[in-house]
């Protein structure tokens, strides 16, 4: 059984005001249906638009379809009661683009990737300081950074941050929504190797959503290449650069054009 499975997911955003604007016009997704295995990373590629961020969205039980359905673990998320959501939930994580936003910058580094151990794990203060001193040496940051806040560290640094709490709680699947796009490309190129070694490490399943065909080619097993909210091909990533159709040619090299 696949650890997920998305079953042709759609949503219609309902224009606004007089006109629909340029971003809601084309962020709809219509019939997306792909699967995720364990330990396998499928990259969602397109361009600005294109409806990727809606299909992690829906994934992530942040947005319902219109219709269509996601099965994880073999449960459906749009059916399944809140006690069920929430045991579901310490299985599938998030990490999103901007990493200053996604964190509280009152709380110390050590309350941000203690937070879902707290709701999740029953620990001492002694353990749980244990266990994020360790967190923060697997992401490639000092134990002492935990008395940190957010302010005090770079982007890369508190990207990383983010990626000790979503693999905090051991998840089965983490969506990476961009996380490399706002940072410089030494630290994107690090971060994503180091994504890479925790997925064969961990044995972790990721759905990789990125405009960058070379972050995908770093990162992802397979490709699903979306154009105007559809899946348009879905791809090997060795052959990538091979695709057949005309729109997963386009959106190719226009982002080859910059490698």
């Amino acid at each position: 059984m696949s650890l997920l499975v998305a079953d042709q997911l759609t949503k219609t955003y309902a224009a606004s005001g007089w006109f629909r604007s340029k971003e809601s016009a084309g962020s709809g997704v219509a019939d997306i249906s792909f699967e995720i295995e364990a330990g396998m990373c499928l990259g969602i590629l397109g361009e600005s638009g294109a409806g990727k961020s809606t299909i992690g969205k829906m994934i992530l039980g942040l947005l319902r379809p219109d219709n269509g359905k996601v099965m994880f673990q073999g449960v459906d998320l749009y059916r399944s009661d809140r006690e069920v959501r929430k045991r579901w939930r310490r299985d599938l994580q998030a990490v999103f683009q901007d990493c200053y936003s996604a964190v509280n910058p009152r709380m110390t580094i050590r309350q941000i990737i203690g937070e879902p151990l707290r709701n999740y794990e029953r620990m001492s203060s002694k353990e749980e300081q244990r266990t994020i001193g360790e967190l923060l040496e697997t992401v490639g940051l000092a134990p002492d950074d935990m008395r940190k806040t957010p302010k005090e560290m770079s982007g890369g640094q508190l990207q990383r941050v983010n990626i000790a709490r979503a693999i905090a709680l051991k998840p089965k699947l983490i969506v990476l929504d961009e996380p490399v796009s706002s940072l410089d490309m030494i630290v994107q190129k690090q971060i994503l190797l180091h994504l890479k070694e925790l997925k064969e490490k961990y044995g972790l399943s990721y759905l990789f959503i990125s405009h960058d065909v070379l972050a995908v080619n770093v990162l992802s097993d397979q490709v699903a290449i979306v154009d105007k909210g559809r899946i348009v091909e879905t791809i090997e990533t060795d052959r990538l650069f091979h695709c057949a159709h005309p729109a997963s040619q386009r959106i190719v090299l226009s982002s080859s054009e910059y490698l």
